[in-house]
């Protein structure tokens, strides 16, 4: 972080997690002067860089008493310019102009968030919740989208009855925790105040015990909007039910509603445009408990029919219209949603859900019957829901995947593990998704039921990711804009490389858009491509240096350059290339000197 050990600079936040063109962006740093010599003829300079490119520069008269400390906020008014990523660089000069002290953070530029949407999520909702606090080290991530996981009472009744506008009052959710209105109140109003969108989770087809059984354990109105298991479902027979767990008011099971049933629809639809009417939540978080095979609804028949008319019997082909009824009804509010394992997700890139969001599990399966186990697994459907999304999508160039994956799932002690958070996150935003892994103040989810998560960060994981996420916010440009998988053909000397992400290789991994050629690679040399590191056991990747690349390319390469969130903390780093000609085509030659993790190369004419 620093160039000598004789001063200290930390940038400790921006003000908000994402600025409209033209606003003004305040940046919190902290200055020490470790030495015993003042700094009487300081300099602080800050300069805007987008991707390689100094776009702004401005710089502040700075004195500093020997070991002096101090905090201070500079401003910067962001460009006029939509949908860019920006790294800012600190930089602080002694008396002899020497360069003593430097720090960098992204900053995001766009004035909708569904452009480059960076998810947190909440799960606590107690009396003393510390809930500024809280948003504020979620905005150091840059988190600018937030599910508020269950914050309701009943998935069927999120609010109760006696919860108004005026005097929300406090309510228990399923499991009898304990939901303050105003710590949720104000957890909306911090996150408003830094830029972020809140999104009130719930499942999108469940109701609980009570909805189906009224208090004379007969059947309600509800009951028959079930959708119960087809006779050939080899999960079992009965009303689909999923069962989450021990409830004090016996509420502890999921009743599955035909997602279809127009009675439900109107049911639920009005519920969550109650929401809206009581708390300032800017949209519906949806969730599904993934797929459960062949159904039938509650007389027997299917579930209704596609577009095309034909009859429909399994859940996920009723995703896309379910959530098009859903976004006509809510309006100006968003809709996203989670179909689980990514069962079904050609249904919902082709909807009018507003962000694309999946909860992947090894177990299930790809539309070729690929688990999705390794990386790349993950990529592929990044790269395909991207695709399909396009035409649905603000700018024609697709959406951008929210991807949950749950790493070290079995670990019950310790902190989390660096490579097995760190791998994963480089796969996702290198093929242009993001992540749902942040959020609750510093906290990094490891299990599916959020209020459970026991296994903090370390300090140098905390440092990284805070490292990556400035990075994928300054790059954004290059990462999940309009980029394409290419076949540029690629070799690596002196180490074992791949193009599809095998274990104990390099992988190679390339992209392109209109402006600029891009190489990827990620480190897997010394440890394997499976993405989950279940137990917290997966070895840190062996450091290549001096890995020398010959690239393919038809294209009239001027320069090139490195970036990567463990190199100069972010900025691009020139490299020197030479240029050739064989029976495999053009290519140009380079050096990159270091690979820990991650590293991207990007090129252009």
């Amino acid at each position: 972080m620093k160039k000598s050990n004789i001063a200290d600079i930390n940038i400790e936040e921006t003000d908000k997690a994402r600025y409209t063109p033209g606003d003004l962006v305040t940046i919190n740093i902290s200055i020490r002067n470790n030495s015993h010599e003042k700094i009487a003829d300081g300099l602080l300079k800050l300069q805007a860089v987008h991707l390689h490119q100094v776009i702004d520069t401005i710089n502040y008269a700075l004195a500093l008493e020997a070991h002096e400390s101090k905090t201070m906020s500079i401003e910067w008014q962001a460009p006029m310019q939509n949908y860019q990523g920006y790294l800012l660089c600190i930089e602080l000069t002694d008396n002899r102009g020497m360069v003593v002290a430097q720090d960098t953070i992204g900053v995001d530029v766009s004035s909708d968030w569904l452009k480059f949407p960076r998810y947190g999520y909440l799960c606590n909702y107690g009396k003393e919740e510390e809930t500024t606090k809280k948003i504020a080290q979620m905005n150091r991530y840059h988190i600018n989208v937030i599910e508020y996981y269950d914050w309701h009472a009943l998935h069927h009744e999120p609010l109760p009855p006696q919860a108004k506008k005026e005097s929300l009052g406090d309510w228990e959710d399923w499991a009898g925790r304990k939901i303050y209105g105003e710590t949720l109140r104000d957890y909306l109003n911090d996150a408003h105040d830094r830029n972020m969108i809140n999104m009130a989770y719930n499942m999108i087809y469940a109701g609980t015990d009570s909805f189906v059984k009224d208090k004379d354990n007969n059947d309600t109105q509800a009951s028959s909007w079930q959708v119960y298991l087809a006779p050939e479902n080899d999960k079992g027979e009965g009303a689909f039910i999923f069962h989450m767990g021990f409830s004090p008011s016996g509420n502890g099971s999921l009743y599955i509603m035909n997602p279809l049933n127009s009675d439900w629809q109107h049911h639920i639809f009005r519920e969550q445009n109650h929401i809206f009417d009581v708390l300032d939540f800017d949209g519906w978080h949806g969730d599904t408990v993934g797929d459960w095979g062949k159904v039938t609804d509650a007389l027997g028949g299917p579930l209704g029919v596609d577009e095309q008319g034909r009859p429909i019997d399994e859940i996920k082909d009723t995703y896309r219209q379910f959530l098009n009824a859903a976004k006509e009804v809510l309006g100006r509010h968003y809709l996203s949603f989670n179909p689980v394992g990514a069962q079904g997700i050609e249904q919902v890139n082709t909807s009018h859900v507003d962000a694309l969001y999946t909860e992947f599990w090894p177990w299930d399966n790809d539309r070729e019957g690929i688990p999705y186990d390794t990386y790349q697994s993950l990529v592929t459907e990044i790269e395909r829901t991207m695709e399909e999304s396009r035409g649905f999508s603000l700018d024609g160039k697709g959406k951008s995947l929210a991807v949950k994956a749950y790493i070290n799932y079995y670990k019950s002690t310790g902190t989390m593990n660096e490579p097995g958070v760190l791998l994963c996150d480089a796969a996702v935003y290198a093929a242009g998704g993001s992540r749902l892994e942040l959020g609750n103040g510093n906290h990094m989810l490891h299990l599916e039921y959020y209020p459970d998560d026991r296994i903090p960060m370390g300090e140098v994981l905390q440092q990284a990711v805070k490292r990556m996420a400035d990075f994928t916010v300054a790059y954004e440009n290059l990462l999940r804009d309009g980029q394409i998988t290419t076949k540029n053909k690629v070799e690596v000397e002196k180490y074992p490389f791949s193009r599809n992400g095998q274990s104990n290789t390099i992988w190679v991994y390339t992209r392109a858009d209109k402006k600029h050629e891009i190489l990827h690679l990620i480190n897997l040399l010394g440890t394997d491509n499976i993405w989950r590191d279940e137990n917290g056991d997966k070895p840190v990747p062996i450091c290549a240096k001096d890995i020398c690349i010959k690239y393919y390319t038809d294209k009239e390469i001027m320069q090139v350059f490195m970036a990567s969130f463990s190199v100069n903390q972010g900025m691009s780093i020139k490299l020197p290339f030479e240029k050739g000609q064989d029976m495999e085509g053009g290519y140009i030659i380079f050096q990159i000197p270091e690979l820990s993790y991650w590293d991207m190369v990007y090129m252009h004419e």
